[in-house]
């Protein structure tokens, strides 16, 4: 059975979550744990008084670390530019599904599928705050992203930010 349980830099389970790793060829598609995980402590730190937050986890198979998975929360930012071309909704708070990363090891089981749909059932409830919308971006390489995506109901929308195709989700 595939759970996610909350992970931080100070975890116990820390080490063996920086361990896991992709394919080297996926290697240019995802961030690895420790950079993640370091950037959800900052996020954290810095949104405390803005309420932007991030949500990272640790994904198990039973009692199996197999993989991390990561969403934001993003509240508007009044000083935010509308027209900002990096932004996904100036006007709007939104979730942003951050990282999905499934070891080497453990790929091409629908275990990424199922991350995705628990991630988003979470996401659904609106934990962190009111959205619209729940984006994801992904390189277009990235066929086995966007696969994923894309069948659960993410719809890509025209938009390309930082290199990456952007999809959303409507909550």
């Amino acid at each position: 059975m595939i759970t996610i349980k909350p992970i931080s830099i100070l975890s116990e389970n820390m080490p063996a979550c920086i361990e896991l790793d992709v394919h080297p060829e996926q290697v240019k598609f995802v961030a690895d744990n420790a950079y993640s995980l370091a950037q959800a402590y900052d996020t954290n730190k810095a949104g405390a008084d803005d309420g932007t937050a991030a949500v990272p986890y640790a994904v198990y198979e039973d009692d199996t670390m197999v993989g991390f998975a990561m969403y934001g929360y993003f509240p508007v930012d009044p000083d935010e530019d509308e027209d900002d071309e990096d932004s996904y909704d100036s006007k709007n708070p939104v979730y942003y599904f951050w990282r999905l990363l499934i070891d080497k090891n453990h790929q091409r089981r629908g275990i990424g599928a199922e991350v995705v749909r628990l991630v988003m059932e979470e996401i659904k409830r609106k934990p962190q705050g009111e959205a619209l919308h729940c984006y994801v971006s992904y390189d277009a390489e990235n066929i086995g992203s966007k696969t994923t995506f894309t069948n659960y109901g993410f719809e890509e929308d025209g938009r390309v930010i930082g290199g990456e195709l952007v999809a959303k989700f409507a909550l």
